[in-house]
């Protein structure tokens, strides 16, 4: 079966990698630009647990950590009606200057109406939340709205 193409998304924040990867890896950093509530052990092999302000909960699993450079992770949705998508997110940080380059890798995408619809959302969600990261790291604000609809 053929593939979707994979996401990639390439963001410079003005902080060092070492905070970059905090903000990806620490539940409580991500609770201040992405989820509601996360359970993460930045540890090869761990699980962990997302869980998103409209009440989303994503699952997953550390496939590799090395601090602050590379985090790469099994994201498993599961949707109504019980259909599960595994993909895979890389990000990888590197320093720029002051502050730190991040890539983010999502893929594993088939073909198909359903998973071509989670392709879309996948890819404006890390626009959007990735963003959101840079206002958090940079100034301190949180741009999420209960009114967005992926806030």
């Amino acid at each position: 079966m053929a593939k979707i193409p994979a996401v990639h998304q390439t963001f410079y924040y003005a902080v060092p990698p070492r905070r970059v990867f905090s903000a990806l890896t620490r539940p409580r950093d991500l609770t201040r630009w992405f989820v509601a509530k996360a359970t993460f052990v930045p540890k090869k092999g761990s699980t962990f647990q997302l869980a998103w302000r409209g009440g989303y909960v994503l699952k997953g699993r550390v496939s590799s950590a090395v601090a602050p450079r590379k985090l790469d992770l099994e994201w498993i949705d599961r949707f109504s009606g019980g259909k599960t998508f595994r993909t895979e997110v890389r990000f990888e940080i590197a320093k720029k200057g002051k502050g730190s380059l991040l890539s983010v890798t999502h893929r594993g995408f088939k073909t198909g109406k359903k998973w071509t619809a989670l392709y879309g959302g996948i890819q404006s969600g890390w626009a959007y939340y990735l963003t959101n990261l840079k206002s958090v790291l940079e100034h301190g604000i949180d741009l999420r709205s209960d009114l967005d609809s992926l806030g």
